[in-house]
């Protein structure tokens, strides 16, 4: 087991690119997860290599199960190559992954969405709904960025990650979320399929997924609040379609 001591490391340095770049994220197809609880979870399969403090080595056996590449590091290098004011001391690299199953056919879209906050709650909602698949359009927060990773509570290991060009790439009715919708409650004959859409937090939806927007859909509120936060209204939609 490989010690490292320096944070001018050829790996380390490599962790911080993969931590700062998401061209070098994509490069390298990998990225960076943090904190004991979302390593526990992480399939094992997609975890490259671990590296841990002595202390946490020590304190969590379980975790030095699921990688044989596993680095010891001194305090100074976890929290040189951790996104997190107080180190948990235990990092892994992944491999981005392929989940096994694929369903295009129910599926959410992130029309520019920017906020990590928002993109994480997404993802863990998509997950304990059943969702697999999760289309990035225009300009959105890398879902693969170390405040979405850890946002998601490890979430983003169980979904497919596509860039959308185009509303022709769904195979799916698009649902446009938006306040000038048509109440959700109140749709009749929901399919069971279905393409739903949330847009950038200030501006909103863009007006080429608008336009190809197949419905556009509400939540109902009281007069005193004029709308919800991007993550929020989107649960609460999911879970309503996948439930009726």
């Amino acid at each position: 087991m490989e010690k490292i001591t320096s944070t001018s490391n050829a790996k380390v340095q490599e962790i911080k690119k993969l931590l700062n770049s998401k061209k070098d994220r994509y490069l390298l197809q990998k990225f960076v997860a943090e904190g004991v609880n979302i390593v526990k979870d992480i399939p094992n399969k997609y975890i490259d290599s671990l590296f841990m403090t002595v202390e946490t080595f020590e304190k969590y056996k379980n975790i030095t199960d699921k990688c044989s590449n596993i680095y010891l590091v001194a305090n100074k290098v976890i929290e040189g190559i951790s996104d997190t004011k107080s180190p948990s001391g235990v990092v892994a690299v992944c491999n981005m992954p392929v989940c096994d199953d694929i369903n295009d056919n129910k599926c959410i879209v992130l029309d520019n969405l920017s906020d990590p906050g928002n993109a994480g709650t997404i993802i863990r909602t998509a997950v304990a709904c059943g969702i697999t698949t999760i289309y990035c359009y225009g300009e959105c927060v890398d879902l693969y960025s170390p405040k979405v990773v850890r946002s998601s509570m490890g979430g983003i290991f169980f979904v497919n990650v596509k860039k959308l060009q185009s509303k022709s790439d769904l195979n799916s009715e698009l649902f446009v979320l938006d306040m000038a919708g048509e109440n959700l409650y109140a749709m009749q004959n929901i399919p069971k399929n279905f393409a739903l859409l949330v847009g950038n937090e200030s501006r909103g939806v863009s007006k080429e997924m608008r336009e190809g927007a197949d419905r556009i859909i509400s939540l109902p509120m009281s007069k005193n609040m004029e709308s919800l936060n991007a993550g929020v209204s989107l649960s609460i939609a999911l879970y309503h379609l996948v439930n009726n």
